[in-house]
């Protein structure tokens, strides 16, 4: 028997009905590979656990790890930003916070920008060439609405292209405006499944500096359950100044992990419906330090596949 992964996400243009723009990815697995972030009461992260340090439970069940690695692990992320009318008044600084990010990639570290508004536009590759992210961040124009959630699914699926340790970084200043005002076609429900089904740790940016709403414009807890679900952090800067510490926050916050996988010891029952999908929740704690924050995702999506 083999374990699958699905991925199952909407994606809408136009009048085109939603089944006709639903992408499924399934991907295959043998293992649960998890990135996990431990740090203390303060958000101080603690080096030094191993293996033995770990406990994981899936479906309530302890887990034997399989692979543990502490040490630094490349990653792979896409830099999502909002450039809707909105962000028009600081459009520098969104530009400089992201080119900072991209000019200090670690060591085997590729991004990728994409600009989302009404639509989403894409950088031609995930790449550590800063002239590259340079170019694009300074074709960065505000212009039209905020199709978030559509911008989100759409970035799932270009990072499903690639291998390896993934991240989402999404920063915008509003809330999706909805079909009715040319936003998304996709829902806030379709974007958190989305994420959820993926394996990409997503960071989400959201901007309560200016406009007259202030932080009503954006939808915070939106933005901090898309977060949460795959274990990454959310942000809410108050000024330009901070949005610039949140991207390097979340930069940092990329090496600071210890990576590990595990074999399921149970397998999703197999029913007559071979595409039946089976949530598994997870959960990592730190051995007897109840003190500790340990942030991973909640889960994964595995369905059992009858062998020939």
């Amino acid at each position: 028997m083999r374990f699958h992964v699905w991925i199952a996400a909407v994606l809408f243009s136009g009048a085109v009905s939603a089944q006709d723009h639903r992408v499924r990815f399934e991907v295959s697995v043998e293992s649960v590979t998890l990135d996990v972030i431990v740090v203390d009461g303060r958000g101080r992260f603690v080096p030094g656990l191993s293996q033995e340090d770990f406990v994981i439970l899936e479906n309530g069940e302890e887990q034997e790890l399989a692979f543990f690695a502490p040490e630094f692990t490349p990653v792979t992320t896409m830099l999502l930003l909002d450039s809707s009318s909105s962000i028009r008044s600081s459009l520098t600084a969104i530009q400089t916070a992201a080119y900072l990010f991209a000019r200090n990639l670690s060591e085997g570290d590729t991004a990728r920008v994409g600009l989302f508004s009404n639509n989403v536009r894409f950088g031609p590759r995930f790449t550590d060439e800063v002239d590259e992210h340079l170019a694009i961040l300074q074709s960065m124009r505000a212009a039209g609405r905020t199709a978030l959630y559509d911008a989100i699914l759409t970035a799932l699926d270009e990072l499903s292209t690639v291998e390896g340790r993934k991240s989402l970084l999404v920063f915008t200043d509003g809330d999706d405006a909805g079909p009715a005002q040319q936003g998304s076609q996709a829902t806030s429900d379709d974007a958190t499944e989305g994420a959820k089904l993926s394996e990409v740790t997503i960071y989400t940016v959201g901007f309560t500096g200016w406009g007259p709403e202030g932080s009503e414009s954006v939808n915070i807890p939106f933005l901090t359950t898309l977060a949460e679900a795959t274990g990454g952090r959310a942000f809410f800067p108050e000024d330009v100044e901070q949005v610039k510490e949140a991207f390097l926050d979340v930069q940092e916050d990329l090496h600071r992990h210890y990576r590990m996988a595990y074999i399921p010891r149970e397998a999703p029952s197999e029913t007559t419906d071979t595409t039946e999908e089976t949530w598994r929740p997870l959960e990592v704690r730190v051995r007897d330090r109840d003190d500790l924050i340990v942030r991973t995702r909640q889960g994964y999506y595995a369905r059992a596949e009858r062998s020939p």
